[in-house]
């Protein structure tokens, strides 16, 4: 396994400096849970001194991290995933923001940025858990498990009670989409 994403993503679970380093714990929990990785002892400092070491780019801090670890998931992830997934979000995006991206209103902007946080969050998880099973695969269950649990987590942390309610059904369906998307290379 790729060394720099473990190293962000303990970085990322060990960080105190931003509210969503519990989505990365749960990611390693997780992880840890079905025998697929196994998180260090170590803290941040220690992590960052361990990086250096062996000439991994050290993270800044959180976002940088994200970062990092966004454009080493983007080089190693397949070029027709990276299409489709780009394509798929294009689509979200037209089919329920008809204006404009500058013309939101307050309440558009702020249900565009969850969406796509949503979005964004999901398929870095889902790319997270790739790497790891590619060459040593899990069950289609426990990815399907792994998934909606990401989805359950991500739907705690970025929407309110009554968006909950509204979205909840729709982004079980994105998550659906996604899912079938990454299986696809996955498993066949």
């Amino acid at each position: 396994m790729n060394k720099n994403i473990n190293y962000l993503i303990e970085f990322l679970a060990k960080s105190d400096d931003n509210k969503n380093v519990n989505f990365y714990c749960h990611i390693l929990e997780f992880l840890k849970k079905q025998y697929i990785y196994t998180a260090s002892k170590y803290d941040v400092k220690t992590l960052n001194i361990l990086a250096t070491r062996n000439k991994l780019e050290v993270a800044l801090n959180f976002e940088d991290g994200v970062n990092q670890l966004d454009q080493i998931l983007l080089k190693s992830i397949n070029s027709e995933i990276k299409e489709a997934k780009e394509q798929f979000l294009k689509t979200i995006i037209t089919t329920n923001f008809k204006k404009k991206k500058e013309n939101f209103d307050k309440v558009e902007t702020s249900i565009y940025k969850c969406i796509t946080s949503y979005v964004f969050g999901l398929t870095r998880a889902i790319e997270i858990f790739y790497m790891y099973t590619k060459d040593d695969l899990k069950e289609p269950e426990v990815f399907v498990e792994f998934a909606s649990e990401v989805h359950v987590k991500l739907i705690e942390m970025i929407f309110n009670k009554e968006e909950k309610e509204l979205l909840e059904d729709k982004l079980k369906e994105i998550m659906g989409v996604y899912l079938s998307l990454y299986a696809r290379y996955l498993y066949v």
